[in-house]
């Protein structure tokens, strides 16, 4: 196996294990079949105290000024400095006093396995749990990696990340494992992004993958999911198919702002969910991007090293 291939899965597997770890014990997630926007009563951002907050909360302020529908107009934020660690009794009273909230949430991994616990122990409702990295360097050939626990694929952030990376040329991957199976036709409605191609396992038809840059095969090796003969081709129904497109609740198109980096990019796409903005609605168990440019992109390399995890949890 090449250093390559061996720094992204350990990279994948670290993420992964946090999200094993953390998401069968927060209790239910929410009802499959209820639209994020119908959910969605207060949202506050929980800043973890970490080396990305300011740049997560000004993804998370764009999210805000483009969904239009969104009454309370700025997005509060709590920020936690270093209770979490040396004064959890402080948050969980804050849990306490915040039913009926969604919160988003950015921490590093010591603060995460601590808040897992007390939403834990307040049964909150899991939507999304994400690890988000950045690593650097000449044999790393997808330094960008996100992978999500999320409910169900209608609080999926993967597509509408996606669709902001490319413009940026960054090499990337997301992966993404829902708890549920949204309700419909399967015809996909919110992943078809233009430039991506898109095939679906055969013994396993609720997963995809899509695939820009990068053949099928080593897309599949890279992200550890099985050889190209078992993948088939997804041929979209011209009359249902759409590249991705996201609307309002007056069906108006959203234009989607310029972010400087990946990590604002992150909290656009993780907060617009959250607040019910870029719903995706194809019916899978799990789906991954997998992205190679023509062209490396070397901005954001003052970011390289940067590791954080997301949640979206209603308490």
């Amino acid at each position: 196996m090449d250093e390559t291939r061996r720094s992204l899965i350990k990279g994948m597997l670290t993420g992964g294990t946090l999200l094993a770890l953390g998401t069968p014990g927060i209790t239910q997630a929410v009802s499959i079949s209820q639209s994020p926007s119908g959910s969605t009563r207060n949202c506050q951002l929980l800043l973890g105290n970490t080396t990305i907050d300011e740049a997560f909360a000004r993804g998370a302020y764009a999210a805000c000024t483009s969904y239009t529908n969104y009454r309370q107009g700025t997005l509060p934020i709590i920020r936690l400095e270093d209770e979490l660690l040396t004064n959890p009794l402080r948050v969980a009273e804050l849990l306490t006093q915040s039913r009926n909230i969604r919160w988003i949430a950015v921490m590093d991994d010591a603060s995460a396995a601590i808040f897992t616990e007390l939403v834990r122990n307040f049964e909150g409702r899991l939507l999304s749990l994400g690890s988000h990295s950045f690593s650097s360097g000449n044999d790393i050939s997808f330094p960008l990696r996100h992978v999500w626990a999320t409910a169900s694929p209608a609080y999926s952030a993967g597509g509408l990340l996606a669709s902001e990376l490319i413009p940026n040329q960054h090499n990337f991957s997301i992966v993404e494992n829902f708890l549920g199976e949204s309700v419909g036709d399967g015809v996909i409605k919110g992943s078809s992004i233009s430039g991506f191609l898109s095939y679906r396992l055969s013994e396993q038809p609720t997963t995809y993958l899509h695939c820009a840059g990068i053949s099928l095969i080593e897309a599949s090796q890279l992200v550890g999911w099985k050889g190209a003969e078992n993948w088939g081709s997804v041929l979209p129904r011209v009359d249902k198919f759409q590249t991705y497109e996201d609307k309002t609740a007056n069906d108006a198109a959203i234009k989607h702002p310029q972010l400087e980096n990946w990590i604002e990019t992150t909290g656009y796409a993780v907060v617009a969910t959250a607040l019910g903005l870029g719903t995706n609605q194809e019916s899978c168990s799990a789906r991954a991007f997998v992205h190679r440019p023509s062209q490396r992109n070397r901005n954001n390399q003052e970011l390289s090293g940067k590791h954080f995890v997301s949640f979206v949890i209603d308490v």
